[in-house]
């Protein structure tokens, strides 16, 4: 599902903002983000099951979402003039197209401030239901 979203967000870029394919940390932990100003970082995806249907024999049906987290960091004094336009567009990225089986669809945003910074978090969530057989 990143590369989904990256793909995405490469094709529907957004002026004076630049898509990364880095991962939002560096390989101590560290934000990334929050050292490059105006640069879209999209994280690895997450995944969770919770039961639907439950049934005796094992069979079953769960819905399993998939969440992928995208951050970018602006200056929390003077916000890019686009800085509305990025968040629509980012937001958009789960009516992609390409990902087929989706039953829901969402998109939660966060803000942060971070000394001087705007750090703005997008949770990108796609559910399917899986049948356990």
């Amino acid at each position: 599902m990143r590369s989904q979203v990256l793909d995405y967000l490469n094709a529907n870029k957004v002026t004076g903002f630049t898509v990364t394919n880095a991962l939002p940390y560096n390989a101590s932990g560290q934000p990334l983000y929050l050292n490059n100003f105006k640069s879209i970082y999209v994280d690895q995806p997450q995944t969770s099951q919770e039961p639907l249907i439950d049934v005796l024999n094992g069979a079953g049906v769960v819905n399993e979402t998939t969440t992928v987290s995208v951050y970018v960091t602006t200056d929390a004094k003077q916000l890019p003039s686009n800085y509305d336009t990025l968040v629509s567009t980012i937001k958009l990225a789960r009516l992609d197209t390409e990902l087929v089986g989706v039953t829901q669809r969402t998109t939660r945003v966060s803000t942060e401030f971070n000394a001087d910074a705007l750090v703005t978090k997008f949770d990108i969530s796609f559910t399917q239901l899986i049948t356990n057989h």
